[in-house]
């Protein structure tokens, strides 16, 4: 159609019914426009990327030559290296497979029917879990303006409390508590206490040393630290994680290995992880302090707000929508994010940091979804994206 015969075709009709026509059309285009927008998956905390070849090649070097016999039940090379990286000893730290089942082994092994589990929330789904699967009660701490609350813990601990579990960085709100605050919390409970302190994120915080709490194991017999392989080093598939505790806590440690141990490609794709990662860890962590500031920055601008995040996602609340609304309104425009109602609070939304291409769109969205459109343009389509799928 030329320019004159698209003009003509209103030439009948009274400005109302032309307008009407055209915003038809307008709205036409725009849903055939997002229906070529690829789907972006902001609603997983693991690491998006591949990870090294090298690494990969590690794990498939050992299948070829050793996936016939039996492991190292103890994985002592990989125990070695986590003792040098950590400046502990070898006997403090048992690895086996994923950071959530050796949690869950903690809590059978720490929990007998009627006991308790106090933990913020929200928190990690999982740790209600561990509790019942124990026999025990889970005892839900409400968080105080998105952060972990010391003294509201501190309050909860009754008679039959034996476990208490903090996420720090805490998923699903990204909050921190400092090595300082930890060390004022432990020093506070009760002797027959143990906390589980799971830092999958840690790599991501940038308040203080990545150890800073790790080495309050030197300080505390009942303090575990659990670190996993899942998220920042993106070997999620692998199952891998590992445990960190003092020398007096040999024994509960024990309890939490594998009977068997980590299978041996895990073991090799993970020790070779230690060797050569640490550039694209840094690269990666990098990248998502960047974006997470971006993004902290521009929430006021499209009506949203989030708590201060240290993890690679960031706990969204919307002035204009509800959660489950928001996160309708972002599915409508291809992003797909993490409902708050089974993480704990129907107010927000968790999204994920993947890559400065997602962040923006991620803004761009939540600017359409509140009705301020010009955040990154007006010409209703997502910043970084062609006129064609890709």
């Amino acid at each position: 159609m030329g320019l004159l015969d698209y003009y003509r075709q209103f030439e009948d009709m009274d400005e109302s019914e032309a307008n009407r026509l055209l915003r038809e059309r307008r709205a036409k285009e725009k849903a055939l426009a997002l229906e070529e927008i690829p789907l972006l998956d902001l609603s997983r905390t693991e690491w998006p990327d591949y990870p090294l070849a090298d690494i990969v090649g590690a794990s498939v070097y050992t299948a070829r030559g050793r996936v016939n016999t039996y492991p190292d039940k103890h994985a002592t090379a990989l125990r070695r290296a986590l003792a040098e990286r950590h400046y502990v000893k070898s006997e403090q730290i048992v690895v086996g497979n994923g950071a959530t089942e050796m949690l869950g082994t903690a809590g059978h092994v720490l929990l007998s029917a009627g006991d308790e589990l106090v933990t913020p929330w929200p928190s990690y789904q999982l740790y209600p879990s561990i509790a019942l699967r124990a026999g025990a009660r889970p005892v839900p701490v409400d968080l105080r303006d998105g952060r972990v609350n010391p003294d509201a813990l501190l309050a909860a601990i009754g008679d039959r409390t034996r476990v208490l579990v903090l996420c720090n960085p805490n998923d699903p709100t990204g909050t921190y508590l400092r090595s300082g605050e930890v060390r004022e919390l432990l020093q506070r409970l009760p002797e027959r206490v143990h906390v589980l302190l799971d830092e999958a994120f840690i790599q991501f915080q940038d308040v203080e040393d990545e150890d800073a709490c790790l080495r309050l194991v030197n300080e505390f017999p009942r303090l575990l630290v659990f670190r996993t392989f899942s998220k920042a080093y993106g070997l999620s598939g692998l199952r891998a994680g590992y445990v960190v505790a003092s020398t007096e806590a040999s024994s509960l440690l024990r309890t939490l290995a594998p009977v068997l141990g980590v299978n041996a490609l895990t073991q090799a794709a993970v020790a070779q992880a230690l060797k050569i990662a640490d550039a694209e860890i840094a690269r990666r962590r990098t990248m998502v302090i960047e974006q997470r500031c971006k993004l902290a920055e521009a929430l006021p601008l499209v009506k949203a707000e989030a708590p201060e995040s240290q993890a690679n996602f960031v706990w969204i609340s919307s002035q204009a929508l509800g959660g489950a609304e928001l996160a309708d309104h972002l599915e409508q425009l291809r992003i797909v994010v993490a409902r708050g109602g089974p993480l704990g609070d129907d107010d927000h939304v968790r999204a994920t940091i993947t890559s400065p291409r997602a962040v923006e769109r991620l803004i761009w969205s939540l600017g359409q979804a509140a009705g301020v459109p010009g955040v990154f343009g007006g010409d209703g389509r997502p910043p970084n994206v062609s006129s064609r799928a890709h």
